[in-house]
């Protein structure tokens, strides 16, 4: 028996305090680049600035939070373009992390998440693919994979890309 069939779902008082701490860990973060949609505590957009390869990009992200949460992951789109060996070359990409599949634990939080597509910016895992050509580049071709990475911040992940949309994105 799983975790999701042992618990379907938080009771009501609980699940509120949950997405209040939710909530309030977002905000503590420094700065706060997620912000609530609609003062909807379960649907969060923001930006995730670039390190590593991707220095200087700002990637559009959107979380949601099914009402089964905690005790399944989140739900994260990724709306900005990117050429990394761990995500599709799609919009929105599919992104290959286990913490929002096989590893995710109740315990875990939506800073978590955020902490993990930071890391996964900085370091990319081509030996895990989802673009094998991008982890092909970046194994063998490390000079191609940098300018195509360039290339692609260029394109679609400056600040003036963020706000091209009429979304409520806030940095």
């Amino acid at each position: 028996m799983t975790l999701l069939e042992t618990y379907s779902e938080l009771p009501e008082p609980l699940w509120n305090k949950r997405l209040a701490v939710e909530y309030r860990l977002m905000q503590e973060r420094d700065p706060p680049l997620f912000d609530i949609v609609d003062g909807d505590l379960t649907h969060y957009t923001g930006v995730i600035v670039g390190s590593g390869y991707y220095e200087g990009g700002y990637f559009k992200v959107e979380i949601k939070i099914p009402r089964a949460y905690p005790y399944v992951p989140p739900d994260v789109v990724w709306h900005t373009r990117i050429w990394h060996p761990n995500f599709t070359d799609e919009v929105p990409a599919r992104i290959c992390e286990s913490i929002f599949k096989d590893d995710w634990r109740p315990g875990l939080y939506l800073v978590n998440i955020i902490e993990a597509l930071q890391n996964l910016l900085a370091n990319p895992n081509p030996d895990d693919p989802l673009n094998s050509i991008a982890a092909y580049e970046m194994k063998y071709r490390p000079d191609v994979f940098l300018n195509r990475v360039r290339y692609y911040i260029q394109l679609y992940a400056t600040p003036e890309k963020l706000f091209e949309k009429k979304l409520k994105w806030r940095i």
